[in-house]
């Protein structure tokens, strides 16, 4: 399997790597992430849920349902930092960047019952597409259809 620092080289040149970790974004009231940081977090918790899928839930360093949706929330700071890129540089990033994301999409399934958003306990329709998918499988996708699915609030 390919690293992201593999994945990184393939894609953006190293003058390009340092200014977009330049952009930096806040995400606590006392820490920031620059752009790379915050794009290799985003593809270090999709290895981790990857690793996972196959994983029995009772096995003690699996992650749940809220480790999720920090990886959501990871994929909208990074998002905002995509968006604070200059013109000429963010069609690469969103190229890039949609690799990562394919292999998201291949981990996950459409979210029908809106388990996630019942996890984070916030509705919010202007959220990327992002928010409108859960696991495919694994321990992560039972947590989620077993206590925030439809049959949980019926």
């Amino acid at each position: 399997m390919t690293t992201f620092d593999e994945w990184l080289r393939r894609h953006i040149d190293n003058a390009d790597v340092g200014r977009l970790n330049e952009i930096v974004i806040p995400v606590s009231a006392e820490d920031s992430l620059g752009l790379i940081d915050l794009l290799r977090a985003w593809w270090e918790h999709l290895s981790k849920f990857e690793a996972d899928l196959s994983a029995s839930s009772d096995e003690h360093l699996i992650w749940g349902a809220h480790d999720y949706i920090a990886a959501l929330i990871l994929r909208d700071l990074a998002a905002k930092g995509i968006a604070r890129v200059d013109v000429g540089l963010r069609s690469q990033i969103e190229s890039a960047v949609s690799g990562i994301d394919r292999r998201f999409i291949d981990l996950t399934v459409d979210d029908k019952d809106g388990c996630t958003e019942r996890v984070d306990g916030r509705v919010d329709p202007s959220r990327g597409w992002w928010w409108k998918r859960i696991p495919r499988c694994g321990p992560i996708h039972e947590e989620m259809r077993l206590y925030y699915g439809h049959s949980a609030h019926d």
